[in-house]
Formats: structure tokens, sequence, C-alpha cells
């Protein structure tokens, strides 16, 4: 296949059949319908090793010759067929592809995503415990690829509500409006957060107390989710927004909103406004930890990729 023809526009979603992996199918697929765009489903399989020839004490490989099994591949398209066979009886009007590529997971995921609307994998594969455990996949796809990335484990009870950490920074900017449009796709609620921790006392001054004009922690967080959130009210009517300013630790508070949410939001990088709140670690640890599903959103994913 062509280089350029390996990107795939739409929800590309990685399947190894794990319990997990099915998870993030199901979401993959009723999010790309919501999206109105298609689903390509991708199974990956490690290169070949090299034939070789055994010599006592010394392993040649024979250059140029690889084991390739063809019922491998063949297997892999037929169950990756079946699944989406599957999707087509659930989503009789969803687009769904298939595509079967030797190599490693995460690589292959984020090449063929590169211009997808998003990128979608289960908390851990094969062997994993979705509570505990990112699986390798899923961790290098959310530090490597440059577009969204939802990362799916199981949920308790949700309450139709969309969670979104907020800094300021251009990824938190992205992750707001990334939040807005699936509130508004999925008919949510949206919460946005923005988490200072507490500085020591002589950083702010007489400005906890307001005193000498100077804005307080509370201030500068209503100044900020403000500003992250202006103009979108106006494109997402619908959506019933809550602003909150937090004191503490940003995971522990991300992750205490999370727990019944639909859809967890953070940047993929991002800056403290105040000290202490690093987005960039944040979404590592959300990635890692959250309850729910979760978007890790980069910076510029607004505008069309490729």
């Amino acid at each position: 296949m062509d280089e350029a023809d390996r990107a795939e526009p739409g929800v590309v979603v990685g399947d190894d059949g794990s319990d997990g992996a099915r998870l993030a199918v199901d979401w993959a697929a009723a999010e790309a319908e919501a999206l109105g765009t298609c689903l390509v489903l991708v199974r990956t399989m490690m290169l070949p090793m090299p034939n070789v020839d055994f010599v006592p004490g010394v392993i040649t490989p024979v250059a140029g010759e690889i084991v390739a099994d063809q019922s491998v591949v063949d297997y892999a398209e037929k169950e990756l067929a079946e699944v989406a066979a599957e999707i087509g009886r659930k989503r009789p009007g969803l687009p769904v592809r298939t595509r079967v590529r030797f190599g490693r997971a995460s690589w292959e995921l984020a090449d063929i995503g590169r211009q997808a609307e998003l990128i979608v994998v289960g908390a851990s594969g094969r062997g994993g415990l979705p509570r505990l455990l990112l699986g390798s996949t899923a961790s290098q796809v959310v530090h490597t690829s440059a577009r969204p990335v939802v990362v799916v484990r199981p949920s308790g009870k949700k309450t139709g509500r969309v969670v979104v950490g907020v800094d300021g920074s251009p990824a938190s900017v992205a992750a707001v409006r990334y939040a807005y449009d699936f509130a508004d796709r999925h008919g949510c609620a949206l919460h946005a957060v923005h988490v200072w921790s507490e500085p020591p006392e002589d950083v702010f001054g007489p400005a906890r107390s307001g005193g000498e004009g100077q804005q307080t922690p509370e201030d500068e967080g209503e100044r900020l989710l403000a500003e992250s959130l202006t103009g979108l009210g106006e494109r997402h009517p619908d959506v019933v927004v809550r602003r909150e300013v937090a004191l503490g630790s940003v995971a522990e508070v991300l992750l205490d909103h999370a727990e019944s949410a639909t859809l967890l939001v953070v940047g993929g990088h991002g800056r403290g406004a105040l000290r202490g709140a690093f987005l960039g670690s944040v979404s590592h640890a959300m990635a890692y930890h959250a309850p729910c599903p979760v978007a890790i959103v980069r910076e510029g994913v607004e505008e069309h990729p490729g």
C-alpha cells in the first residue's frame, strides 16, 4: 500500500481480540456513528522472524528469506470481518473498514490514524488489569499520536456528564473544545474544572484576601475558565455548563470528578497557570488511572489534520 494511503479518516480503533479491546471497539463504533464518519478496525501482528539454518552453537539467518504464514493473516482478517459484521448488525448505517498490519501496534495505530478524527484504544490488552494498568500499546499511542486519543476502560454508573480539566494552555483550550463538541453530540452536561494547589503563604501575600487590588487564586481560576470557554456557549447553546475552581492535587480532583463521568478530557501537554498544575503529567495520570473513558487532546487538533 502506498504510504499516503495508509492514513485513514474517521475513528480508528485497535482490536487484539481481548475483552478490553472489545470495549474500545464498542465505544469507538458508537462515537463514529455519532460523528457521522466511518469506523476503522485495526489488527496488528509483529513482523515474522527470519528463517534460520541451525548449526551447532551458531544461528545464521538466511538473508532475505522471511517466514510469513499467510494463514495467520487470513485468520486475523477473518476475525476482524466477524467483528465488522457484528457491528454492522447493531449499527447498519455505519461504514466499517478493516486493516491488518505487520508492525508494532502503537506505531501502526498512530500511522493509520494520522488523519483520523480520533484513535481509540482499550486500557489494557490480553492479560491486563483494566482498572490498574495501562497496556503498553495504549500508553505508547497516548504518548506518540498527534490526534486525540481515547482510552476506554470499564466504568461504573454514568451521570451523562463530561469533565474537562482547564489550565489555560493551548492544549487545554483544545481539550475544552473537544469536550464541548462531545457533550453536544451526546446530550451531556459539561463540567469544566480548574485546579490550583496551595502555594506557600508568601506567594500571594495580601492578594489572598484580595488586598491591594490583586486577584486571588480563585479569581485567576475563574478568569482562566471564562477565557477558555469564551464563544463556545454560543456554538453549543444546548450544553449545560458548570464551572469549578478547586483547591488540591490536580490529579486527585480530576480522578474524583471522573468517578461517575461519561468522559474525562485533558490536554496532552499543558502548563500550570499557578504552581503545581502541569497537565502534561496529569494527562499521563488520567490515562493510567481514570475510572472512565479518558480523551487526551493535543494542541491544534481543532484544525483539519493531514
